[in-house]
């Protein structure tokens, strides 16, 4: 999300340090960027989830569910239904999976959650730029070769510091081999990367899809987390991203 520049501060033959201006600066940006994600947020979401529905989609990935749900990482059965938007351009999803990914992918694959990511691209708008579909698209490549996970985590490693400057596709190609796909599976990866002769992307349909049903089901800023269909507080997400052994506290909190 596009944060507002930080406030100039005019020059004075006396006063503070520059040091001190400069902490206060420091302060004001961060305040400011924190006001500029609580404003996205919007009003709490609540959605359907847990209803065993698994069909894949005819235009996704392997992972990919029907009707732009979004990936499936696992069904966990039983299991608390855990839904994550994000969008690969998101400095604060960037911030969420560097703190928590790693806890949510352990905790899909050990059977605990049951898992699905929905990787939005309303970003490409405001920043002008296709970063955020062509990550999605390869993201789903990945997911073809078992490595949506692993992707995930490298793109949101990999963030460029400046919002805006996006990925290029040696970069995005760089992450797959990372995520360790290779030989054939990276072959097939790199065709499933490209635009095609007519300019589209293998998954570029599906990358709609998914954004066009985040909006129908009012998720309208990035990330969110569901559990069982009800979104968690800004409390929560805030501890998610600080905090990398929070996850089972907020679990616990939605029993």
């Amino acid at each position: 999300m596009p944060r507002p520049p930080a406030p100039k501060v005019p020059q004075q033959p006396s006063g503070p340090s520059r040091v001190l201006v400069g902490g206060v600066v420091v302060v004001l940006v961060a305040i400011v960027a924190v006001v500029v994600y609580l404003a996205t947020r919007g009003d709490g979401v609540t959605t359907e989830a847990g209803t065993g529905d698994f069909t894949r989609a005819e235009n996704g990935s392997a992972n990919s569910l029907s009707e732009g749900r979004g990936v499936l990482v696992s069904e966990g059965e039983g299991k608390p239904q855990v839904h994550v938007y994000v969008d690969f351009q998101c400095p604060w999803c960037g911030k969420l999976e560097n703190s928590s990914g790693a806890a949510f992918t352990e905790a899909a694959e050990s059977g605990d959650i049951g898992l699905v990511t929905t990787v939005m691209s309303f970003l490409d708008g405001k920043l002008r730029n296709d970063s955020s579909t062509r990550a999605a698209n390869a993201a789903l490549c990945a997911d073809d070769a078992g490595a949506f996970s692993a992707y995930q985590a490298l793109v949101f490693a990999n963030q460029p510091a400046q919002e805006g400057v996006g990925f290029t596709d040696d970069q995005l190609l760089q992450f797959a081999q990372e995520a360790g796909i290779e030989g054939d599976d990276l072959d097939t990866f790199s065709s499933c990367m490209a635009p095609g002769e007519d300019g589209e992307l293998t998954y570029g349909d599906y990358v709609a899809e998914m954004q066009e049903r985040s909006n129908r089901d009012n998720i309208t800023g990035s990330p969110r987390v569901l559990i069982d269909g009800e979104e968690i507080s800004e409390d929560e997400m805030n501890l998610l991203m600080t905090d990398p052994n929070s996850l089972a506290t907020v679990l616990e909190a939605h029993r």
